[in-house]
C-alpha cells in the first residue's frame, strides 16, 4: 500500500512540473521584405534566409511569441566589391544633390530610377532561385542583367524589334540584349540587298521577323540559284524534274538535281 501511494505522488509530481516547466516548440518562419517594405515571400529554411539577408533585404521573424526583425548581418558584399557594384558593375551613377529652379519647387525623383530599383530587385530573387546558396553566380548574375538593362533603357532605334524581344524573354535582359544585337545586325544587312529580290520576297514571307533566319535562308537560296544558274545544261531534263518538283525552293532543286549529274 505504502508503494502504491508513493507511486501516485510521483506521478503527481511529475505532471506538475511539466505543467509548469513545459515550453513549447513552433516551427520559425522567416518572411522576406524589400527595401520599400514590400513582402517577398515566407520560407522556413534558415540556410535561404542567410542568403536574402546578403542582398539587403529585410528579414521578419514569426515565432510563438510573435513577429519580429531579425537583426541585420555582415553582406556578402564587400565595401569595395559593394562600391564596384553600385558604380562600375551596374552602372549606378553616384547620386547629386538636387539644385532648386527660380521657383523654388522640388525637383520630382526620376520615374527611370524608381523602375530600375524595383528590376534590380527581381534580378537579386531570380538571380536566388537559379543559383541558391552560390553567392559568388548570384552577385555576377545580377551584375550582369543589371548592366544589360542600363543598356536596353538606352535603346531608342527599332522600338518594333525591341519589343519583339522584350516580349519573348522578359525579365531576362541579357536575352534581350543579345537577341536584339542579333536580330538589329541581321536586319540591316538585309535592308541592304538589293540583287534577287523575288529569292528575298519568298524567305520573309516564310520567316517574316526572325531576321537571322531570314538572312541565312537568303543566303542558301541565292548560292543554290547561281549554282543551278551555271550548271543546269549539263543535264536539261534533270533540272527539268527537279524545277518542276521543287519550283523556286532552290537549295533542293539543287540537292536533287545533283544527283542526276
Amino acid at each position: 500500500m505504502k508503494n502504491i501511494k508513493f507511486l501516485l505522488f510521483i506521478i503527481c509530481l511529475v505532471f506538475f512540473l511539466n505543467v509548469i516547466f513545459f515550453n513549447c516548440s513552433f516551427a520559425t518562419l522567416y518572411i522576406i521584405k524589400d527595401q520599400e517594405g514590400n513582402n517577398i515571400c515566407m520560407i522556413n529554411k534558415e540556410d535561404l534566409v542567410s542568403e536574402y539577408e546578403k542582398l539587403g533585404y529585410a528579414i521578419w521573424i514569426l515565432k510563438a511569441g510573435g513577429l519580429r526583425q531579425k537583426s541585420l548581418e555582415p553582406n556578402i558584399f564587400s565595401n569595395e566589391s559593394q562600391s564596384q557594384l553600385k558604380t562600375e558593375s551596374i552602372g549606378l551613377e553616384p547620386q547629386t544633390k538636387a539644385v532648386l529652379p527660380s521657383t523654388t519647387e522640388l525637383i520630382p525623383a526620376a520615374k527611370t530610377n524608381v523602375e530600375r530599383q524595383k528590376m534590380i530587385e527581381i534580378f537579386k530573387a531570380n538571380a536566388l532561385t537559379w543559383w541558391g546558396n552560390n553567392s559568388e553566380m548570384v552577385n555576377d548574375e545580377v551584375k550582369l542583367q543589371t548592366e544589360a538593362y542600363d543598356w536596353i533603357v538606352k535603346q531608342t532605334n527599332y522600338t518594333d524589334i525591341m519589343a519583339r524581344v522584350r516580349k519573348k524573354w522578359g525579365n531576362n535582359y541579357a536575352m534581350v540584349k543579345y537577341e536584339y544585337e542579333q536580330q538589329v545586325e541581321a536586319y540591316e544587312w538585309i535592308s541592304q540587298q538589293k540583287a534577287y529580290p523575288e529569292i528575298m520576297l519568298q524567305v520573309i514571307k516564310e520567316w517574316t521577323y526572325d531576321y537571322p533566319k531570314v538572312k541565312y535562308k537568303y543566303e542558301q537560296q541565292v548560292e543554290a540559284y547561281d549554282w543551278l544558274q551555271k550548271n543546269k545544261n549539263r543535264n536539261p531534263e534533270a533540272y527539268k524534274r527537279a524545277s518542276d518538283q521543287w519550283g523556286n525552293d532552290y537549295v533542293t532543286v539543287k540537292y536533287e538535281y545533283e544527283k542526276e549529274i
